[in-house]
């Protein structure tokens, strides 16, 4: 049983260092975009139409992994001053209510994500051609992703694992 809990602590790591990585290169990706923008505006005198909608959706996209692996890293948003006057058991109580709170969070992000990448699936983005659900896939697959890495959180906790809960 142990070597399974290990095996999955490690698939899941491996999971948030792509999800990383895949915001990294989107950060790039609307640096690029934005820089064409610029030159072929200033220098070129023909600015892009598709340029605006594009870094749009690629900012939205990586943002959104961002604070998915902030869940799993545990450096999103805590009461900390108050929690670390809080008895250990407390402490650990505080961390998995949070987590609990993230997770509900982010499964409501996919269903709602979902709704709206289904009720959108039919309307074209006029300057670049595709589907407008593309911008809401973010939100489905990020909000699933939150809903894991606190899931693992919590099982991490209850585990006792020392680094699982980040206010001890």
């Amino acid at each position: 049983m142990r070597r399974l809990e290990q095996q999955l602590d490690r698939a899941v790591g491996k999971i948030a260092d792509v999800v990383l990585k895949v915001a990294a290169a989107g950060l790039v990706v609307m640096t690029l975009v934005i820089a064409w923008q610029v030159f072929a505006r200033y220098v070129l005198n023909a600015s892009p139409p598709w340029s605006e909608a594009a870094a749009l959706i690629v900012m939205v996209s990586f943002v959104l992994l961002a604070a998915a692996v902030g869940v799993y890293e545990k450096f999103h948003l805590g009461f900390r001053w108050i929690v670390t006057r809080l008895p250990i058991q407390s402490r650990r109580a505080a961390f998995v209510f949070g987590q609990v709170l993230i997770l509900a969070f982010g499964a409501a992000m996919a269903f709602n994500g979902m709704a709206l990448v289904d009720y959108t699936a039919t309307h074209i983005i006029p300057t670049l051609g595709i589907s407008r659900s593309v911008a809401y896939w973010p939100f489905v697959v990020c909000g699933g992703l939150m809903a894991l890495f606190a899931c693992v959180n919590c099982v991490n906790v209850f585990l006792g694992r020392r680094d699982a809960d980040p206010w001890n």
